[in-house]
């Protein structure tokens, strides 16, 4: 182990995931290597956004279990759960095997909170699907799709269906 060998540390597939979103969003120019990233990225977004999206009706079905629990018990109501820095990072399929995708703490958390209010009935489903999809227009335009021509986000198509 030499001196400088803390200079070729790897990086785990979740810093990995952040950065190439990062990247995604500070690359300017016309090349189809630029416009590669940028789809490659908007793709995974995608997948990621329904994934906590998933992930935010699912908890709201474990809460209400542990909110009748509770109340059963005599015991105080627990705190409604929240998405977490670790919601941002998805396990994804792509044609490469499997990877880790990255969203944004700021959409996370509204895309999480989207799914926790359609499960309680609170949001109903168009307002959700529209919802959803000013969530991915909004980070379409932070990773300046149009210039590229790339194909938008588009969450929530497997619950349209």
């Amino acid at each position: 182990m030499g001196f400088f060998s803390f200079f070729n540390k790897k990086i785990g597939p979740k810093a990995q995931a952040r950065k190439a979103y990062e990247n995604a969003v500070r690359l300017t120019g016309s090349s189809k290597a630029v416009r590669a990233v940028k789809v490659r990225v908007a793709m995974r977004c995608t997948d990621v956004l329904d994934q906590i999206f998933d992930e935010g009706m699912r908890k709201t079905i474990g809460f209400d279990e542990a909110v009748m629990i509770a109340v059963a018990g005599g015991e105080a109501t627990p705190a409604p759960f929240k998405a977490t820095m670790d919601t941002c990072y998805k396990t994804i399929e792509t044609a490469e095997g499997r990877a880790v995708g990255y969203v944004p703490f700021k959409y996370t958390q509204r895309m999480y909170e989207l799914g926790w209010g359609y499960q309680q009935k609170t949001v109903p489903p168009d307002d959700a699907f529209e919802l959803a999809q000013l969530i991915a227009e909004e980070m379409a335009t932070e990773l300046r799709l149009s210039v590229y021509a790339v194909q938008p986000i588009e969450p929530l198509s497997w619950l349209r269906d």
